[in-house]
This record gives C-alpha cells, structure tokens and sequence, in this order.
C-alpha cells in the first residue's frame, strides 16, 4: 500500500464521527436528530448546508487550493440504518445508542445492527468536511433518510442543489467491487381480513428462530430459510397431526428488506402437549434436512392464553397467500451470473381484522418488477384482500461510457496494483432515483468490507474502512 497518498491520515477521524453518529438513534422514520446533527455540524464550520422537509441534508465545500475551479463531485449515502436485534438483546432503537466493540478486526454492536451501512458513508463525508488538510474539488455531499424502507428521502430531495455531474455512493459493501448498476424495487403490503370466533382450546405460543436472515437482494440467492414462509408451512403441517388446531395470531420478520430470522404464531388446540412437541419436533427435523447446508432453524414452544382464534375460511386463505406468494430468486440474468428479479416475504403482522403480508420485490427489468407485482395482487385479491405498493424506485441502468468508472479503475490497478471487480447488483442504491432526477449524473458505488448487514450479526472490517477511506483520499486529489 506504500503507492497511497496521504499515507499519514489515517482513519481514526472516521470512526470518530461513526462513533458519534452512533451515539444517535437513526433507524428509518427516526432521522429528525441525526438530520439535525448534520446540518448543525456543517453551519457551525461556516459550510452550506440545506435540510428539507424530509430531512434529507445537503452540504456544500469549496475546493481545497488550486482544486478551487474544478467541477463539483458529489458524495452520497444515507443517515438511517437497519434495527434489528437478538431476541435476548434489552435495546430501545428510539432512544438507546448503538453500543459496538472491537473484535478480531472489526467494528461490531453488542446484540444490534450496527449501522456501518450507511454510517460509514456519513463518517467519511464528515471527516472531508471537517478537514482543512485534505486535497479535494468542490464537494456536495448528499445524506438521504429512510433508504431501507424505500428510498423515501432520494425520492424527495431537490436536484436544483446539486450542480455537480459525478457522483461517489459509499453505500456498498465489498471493498474492490465497484457498483455501476442496481435493481429497482417496490414494497407491497397485502391486507388479508380475517374473521375471529371464541376458542376455549388450551392455547400455545410457537417460536421458529435461529435462522441467519440477510440482505434480501445481497444474500437472496443463498436461499437461507424465511421464517414467515415456514411459520404457515409448519402450522399446515402440524395441522395434519391435530384436526382441531386453529390460529390466533402469527407475526414475523421486522424489515421488508430483511430475510425473516423469527416468527411466532399463537394457535389453541385441544391435543395433548406430548403429541404437539412431538410432531413439532418432526417437522423441525424435516425442515433442517431441506435446510442442509443453507441455514438451520430452532421451533421452541409454550403455553399462553388465547380468547379468539381465525375462522376456517380465514386460515384457509392466509395458508393459500403465504403457501403461493412469490419468495426468492424468481429469475436469473445468466449473462451477468446473478439473480435478475426476486421477492422477499420480510413481514407479516397481525392487526385487529386482518393479517398483513409486506414483500419486498426487486428485478433489475422494469418488466418483471411488474409482473411480480401483478402476481402479488392477483394472489391478494384472490384471497380477499386489498394491495397497497409504496416505495417503487427505478433501477440504475450500466453506463458503458462513464468517465468516473475509467478513472476508478485506472486508479485501483495503480493503487492496489490489481484490477477491481466491476458489477451490478441485485439490490436497491440511490443512484437509480438520483439518476432518474439528474439524468447526466455519473455515477460509481464503492464501500468497505461489511458483512451480515441487515443482521445482529453485522460488522465492518477496520483495516477495509482504512483502505477504502485512502483511496477515496486519492480519487479526491487526482480527479480533475
């Protein structure tokens, strides 16, 4: 690495100000202070600095000496993060902050996500701002909110603010891989009546748990287990065993963008506890076998009380949507090896007279995102419910002839002394809503080393962000 420039700055400053933005509860919708924060740490360094009604804050620096007259470059990523925890873990997401620890090399929380995606962006962008030393053009830095719950803050921000025509996203997670393409996507919540009659059944709490959950565009094709589809499977295969068994409740998953690690359904029957952990454990055994070598789950059962159950024609529909919705790679690109459209059922929750079902369905062709979603209505309906879709975001379409992606490339071959990988991936970035608003933007998305995002299990590697971040230096001070 002695071909970096700057090699006396090191990193530090950036987990720094990730450690600060940490200290903030951030998960989407709960962006108000750490918006807040950004536009207050930009006026008190005498920078513009715009914040909308959505939150989203734009910052603006001048170039550094002698870069003062080049063109603008835009840096971008986004405030919010994924909450997830263990079920084990005691932690408020509306007011506690994220504690991390320092493990074998990376940066974890204890028991939570840890908001390195997008923290580590914000950071990076923050420590630029707060340097006086650091060769840079004029930079406009671009920190959306609610990107994990569809891109919300993308799709509101004024382009009139932006004039610069390149664009660094820090919002990817394989150091070396450049981004220059991603899937569009669209959220669906299916709202399926139910009708509740009196039960005087004993009543029993099933948990299913201990999958490994995931990114559901990054991590889709590992086909690891969805408790929301497997929590249905199980109680209609339980219900084999026990004619008289009937649901009360089933709720699963947190994010719609989210692999389901958990789920729990309430039901009451009238069968003896020996025969219901019995055949639990059967069908437990029977999942794990399908599961083999992708994923591994836990049933776990107890005693509860339950008043009401859902009528016969209620189960029988909620079994038909999660038995038939879409879930998983539905098709692959095979000339670029990797999934072209998906669907994740991320959550199911119960309400007073009905059942929700949110999908999260991607595909990097506008033609098969509809076809996806047409099929998920058509399900609904069928089973007499109503859809609702919010969140749709184009894809971001490869651009052959961008000058940023030339001058990345080259630069890495003289920086690491090997060529990058250069790819599209089947998630959702920014860049497809910015490009749809700034149609001449060039674009690239780059990032450290993150794994299990989305996850309690997530963590950054530290010498990855150090890399990443010297690297970034250098594109910054040889750009012209």
């Amino acid at each position: 690495m002695e071909k970096l420039q700057h090699e006396t700055l090191k990193s530090e400053q950036v987990l720094h100000f990730f450690k600060e933005i940490n200290k903030i509860p951030r998960g989407s919708g709960n962006e108000e202070a750490v918006s807040r924060y950004l536009y207050d740490f930009a006026v008190k360094r005498g920078l513009f600095a715009h914040r909308d009604s959505a939150n989203n804050v734009i910052i603006k620096k001048a170039g550094t000496k002698g870069k003062e007259n080049l063109a603008p470059v835009a840096l971008q990523g986004h405030m919010d993060m994924v909450c997830e925890k263990r079920e084990d873990v005691i932690h408020d997401f509306e007011k506690d902050p994220i504690k991390y620890c320092v493990e074998n090399g990376y940066i974890h929380a204890d028991g939570t996500t840890l908001g390195a995606d997008d923290g580590i962006a914000v950071a990076m962008a923050l420590t630029l701002l707060d340097s006086d030393t650091i060769p840079h053009p004029p930079l406009e830095v671009l920190i959306t909110t609610d990107e994990e719950v569809g891109m919300l803050g993308a799709a509101a921000f004024d382009p009139s603010y932006i004039s610069a025509r390149r664009m660094i996203n820090i919002d990817s997670e394989i150091e070396g891989v450049f981004t220059v393409g991603c899937a569009g996507g669209v959220k669906t919540h299916s709202h399926i009546p139910v009708t509740k009659v009196k039960t005087t059944a004993p009543a029993y709490v099933f948990t299913l748990g201990g999958l490994q959950g995931g990114h559901s565009g990054i991590e889709i094709h590992k086909e690891r287990g969805n408790a929301n589809k497997l929590i249905f499977r199980f109680f209609a295969m339980l219900k084999e065993q026990l004619p008289d068994l009937a649901l009360a409740e089933v709720n699963g998953g947190a994010k719609d963008n989210a692999i389901p690690r958990n789920a729990k359904m309430t039901v009451s029957t009238s069968a003896p506890t020996d025969k219901i952990k019995a055949v639990s454990k059967t069908i437990e055994n029977i999942f794990n076998t399908e599961l083999t070598g992708k994923d591994k789950l836990e049933i776990t059962l107890e005693k509860t009380k339950s008043e009401f159950v859902f009528d016969e024609k209620s189960t029988a529909a909620l079994l038909a949507f999660a038995a038939f919705v879409p879930n998983g790679v539905q098709t692959n690109n095979l000339i670029l090896n990797m999934p072209e459209s998906s669907n994740n059922l991320g959550v199911v929750k119960t309400h007073e007279n009905e059942v929700e079902f949110i999908c999260a369905l991607r595909s990097g062709t506008a033609s098969l995102k509809e076809m996806m979603r047409t099929k998920v209505e058509m399900l609904t309906k069928l089973c007499g419910g109503t859809l609702d879709c919010v969140g749709d975001y184009p894809g971001w379409e490869f651009n052959k002839n961008s000058k940023l992606l030339d001058l990345f490339v080259k630069e890495y071959k003289v920086v690491y002394g090997s060529a990058p990988v250069v790819e599209t991936v089947h998630a959702g970035l920014e860049c497809g809503l910015i490009g749809k608003k700034i149609p001449d933007m060039d674009m690239i998305s780059i990032g450290p080393n993150l794994l299990d995002i989305h996850t309690p299990q997530e963590r950054a590697e530290i010498a990855s962000i150090e890399r990443v971040w010297k690297f970034l230096l250098h594109i910054l001070d040889v750009i012209e």
